[in-house]
């Protein structure tokens, strides 16, 4: 008999390093002599069950976190990307929460992502949203605390961004993409993007901007003055429009 300790590294090993669902598995020898034969079952068909389940929920963990993704490649070759995903980046983190964060990355690299060159962004759009909606809560400023500041403290001013903000940027509207239907995508043409999404309460919003807005808020994000962000804006936008 295998020591317990073991015996579960063992078990675990062979759930998490076999291959997707359709291959055939080769397990521990000596985790199968520890398994009973079943009435209907060898030990081998018996630990398959618990791979095969292992492997589907991770599986229905990147569908839940990439539902726009899952929608435009279909169920089987969703299916097929992501168990190619998984076996080149298995879930390494006690929670499964965070078993898709490289799937963008790798979505650009694959022959899916090739044939739609849209993919990896709109991926990276639905992992930003996942992001905010599990950011913690912050106290926000209102428009009542910065009238109390007195005019000559403005300049020197500088504001912190909620938690609950990311900051996308793509070669594609994605954001039009996540929004429209399936049959819009094959009329989406690539457009540099940039996009913040953040959340207010349980709600998850996202808004394009222009370079403007984008250079404008880089600013805030890195902690540099009010007067620093009056002068982004008028250098990117001109006196009046700033």
């Amino acid at each position: 008999m295998l020591a317990l300790r073991d015996l579960q590294l063992r078990f675990f090993v062979s759930l998490t390093t076999a291959p997707g669902p359709e291959a055939s598995r080769t397990f521990d020898p000596a985790l199968l002599q520890s398994i009973a034969p079943g009435e209907r079952l060898a030990p081998a068909d018996r630990l398959d069950i618990y791979a095969q389940m292992y492997w589907a929920r991770l599986h229905d963990v990147v569908r839940d976190d990439f539902p726009r993704v899952a929608t435009l490649l279909g169920p089987e070759a969703f299916s097929r990307v992501v168990r190619a995903y998984l076996a080149e980046c298995p879930s390494t983190y006690p929670s499964v929460r965070h078993v898709g964060h490289a799937f963008a990355a790798f979505l650009a690299r694959s022959p899916e992502g090739e044939a739609v060159p849209f993919l990896a962004d709109l991926a990276r759009l639905e992992w930003a949203r996942l992001a905010v909606f599990d950011a913690p809560d912050a106290a926000t400023l209102r428009v009542d605390d910065l009238r109390a500041v007195a005019a000559e403290a403005w300049p020197a001013l500088t504001f912190q961004l909620v938690p609950a903000l990311q900051l996308v940027d793509a070669a594609w509207p994605v954001h039009a993409l996540w929004a429209g239907d399936q049959d819009a995508c094959g009329d989406v043409r690539p457009a540099e993007t940039h996009l913040r999404v953040w959340r207010d309460g349980a709600m998850v919003y996202q808004a394009p901007m222009d370079a403007c807005e984008r250079a404008a808020l880089a600013s805030v994000a890195a902690g540099e003055s009010f007067a620093a962000l009056c002068s982004v804006l008028e250098d990117g936008c001109g006196p009046e429009v700033a």
